[in-house]
């Protein structure tokens, strides 16, 4: 493999369980093809498929709470499942759209690659009700070269100690480890400023035991359908334009209340971890008013076989940050956190996306709006991580990882409300007092609401 390809590989790999359903998919790109040197751009995807609705006709609905299956059919199953039900539900609300206009359709793109690995792609643009909705899809597998291997194990509480392999050398006991990983991810802009953006993603990752050793030995330790090690990652979040505290607090009272009946734990823990994650550092702001955020969710390695607590990391890679969960758990009961998050997004969100499509809104609404997306899009550029290591990785989809970016953004110099050091720009000072005569007293008013919350993240419940 090429250095600049091994290394793209390498920082993808450090952050798979914390980017979303497109960075598993960027990761195929180069993992398949780890023990062979070639680069992505050498293995192109075959050619794409389009259509106008998803089959899901080779799925079994019921393999999702069947615990005699591998996590990893169940998850894919899941994710698969919830990408229909978006898909549907968003177009569901936007054939409700105004009669003087066509309501926009989905696009899907099926995608395959020949070493291994698929995905699907929905789109719908410009739209009566959203602007743009994308529901995106990875099921993908390969094998982790040593180096990433070691990256990864630094990234993830030292898996690499954890499965107890010599990895790479000439005393190597392997050289690669089979992986596997599968994700679901969705981000929706609608048209209307007072509705907020959409956000959420659900993940799986797990390491194989290779069936032979690099000396060629049978290895002991391998069992099919029992990975090495495996977590599963996610969470969702709310970046609305304008401060509707009812809303906000609708959306964590439902993520809440949904994740109680799982562990009273993981509310509390998540909701500040999201609050870190999308934390713009560059601009000391939020990118919404959060929701939920979690990654490494497992269970402890010296707990393989039994029952265990299972330890909440508050946003902190450090024991001195660990909550204790309040219930025992197993893969089953952290399954059904995952499915938790994913079964409630969809009718909160949507709910809020119905109560405020309708309202009348002007040009100074759009024009924040199109302010406010241009943080969301500065956020997903800078900061997220699966988006980062697309655009580093030769022979991504780009199309893929763009697709989270918002269809329509605007930034201003020295915004008088939002812009960053506008306490001590004096252009800041001129364009406050010509806002204040051009703009209505009540507009001005709620941008500086939603602003203040954004530099102070709330408890919502």
């Amino acid at each position: 493999m090429a250095g600049a390809a091994r290394a793209s590989l390498n920082r993808g790999l450090a952050v798979v369980g914390l980017g979303g359903a497109a960075a598993v998919t960027f990761m195929l790109q180069n993992a398949y093809n780890s023990s062979a040197d070639c680069t992505a751009e050498n293995a192109p995807n075959l050619k794409t498929t389009l259509s106008s609705t998803i089959n899901i006709e080779d799925l079994d609905p019921a393999a999702v709470s069947d615990t005699s299956k591998p996590m990893s059919e169940r998850m894919t199953t899941y994710v698969r499942l919830v990408q229909k039900k978006l898909v549907e539900s968003i177009q569901g609300l936007e054939n409700t759209g105004s009669a003087s206009g066509s309501p926009a359709q989905f696009l899907v793109e099926s995608w395959k690659r020949k070493e291994g690995g698929e995905g699907i792609s929905c789109v719908l643009q410009d739209g009566i009700i959203f602007e743009k909705a994308g529901v995106n899809v990875s099921v993908v597998y390969g094998n982790l070269p040593s180096a990433a291997i070691r990256q990864m194990s630094a990234d993830h509480d030292g898996i690499l100690q954890k499965l107890g392999y010599n990895v790479g050398g000439d005393d190597a006991d392997v050289d690669a480890l089979p992986f596997f990983a599968t994700g679901v991810s969705t981000v929706i802009h609608p048209l209307n400023p007072y509705a907020p953006t959409g956000h959420m993603n659900l993940r799986y990752f797990e390491i194989r035991h290779p069936r032979t050793l690099k000396n060629g030995q049978v290895n002991p330790r391998y069992t099919k359908n029992e990975p090495a090690a495996w977590w599963f990652g996610g969470g969702c979040d709310l970046t609305p334009n304008y401060l509707i505290p009812e809303d906000a607090r609708y959306f964590h009272e439902q993520i809440k209340s949904s994740l109680e009946m799982q562990d009273p734990a993981f509310y509390p823990a998540w909701k500040k971890w999201c609050d870190k994650y999308f934390w713009i550092v560059h601009r000391k702001e939020s990118r919404g008013v959060g929701g939920v955020f979690f990654d490494d969710l497992t269970l402890p390695s010296w707990s393989k076989g039994k029952k265990s607590f299972i330890p909440l990391y508050n946003g902190e890679k450090s024991v001195d940050t660990q909550l204790v969960g309040a219930k025992q758990h197993d893969e089953n009961t952290l399954f059904e956190a995952v499915q938790a998050v994913g079964n409630t997004f969809i009718p909160a969100y949507l709910t809020i996306v119905q109560r405020r499509k309708d309202l009348l809104f002007n040009h100074f609404n759009k024009d924040w709006q199109r302010l406010r997306r241009g943080r969301y899009a500065e956020f997903n550029l800078v900061y997220d991580r699966g988006t980062k290591f697309g655009l580093q990785t030769p022979g991504a989809r780009m199309e893929s990882i763009l697709m989270s970016l918002p269809p329509q953004a605007t930034w201003k110099y020295m915004d008088a409300i939002s812009g960053t050091g506008r306490e001590q720009s004096e252009a800041a000072t001129k364009f406050s007092i010509e806002q204040d005569r051009a703009f209505p007293p009540e507009e001005v008013e709620a941008r500086r609401k939603m602003q203040a919350t954004l530099e102070n993240p709330q408890q919502w419940v």
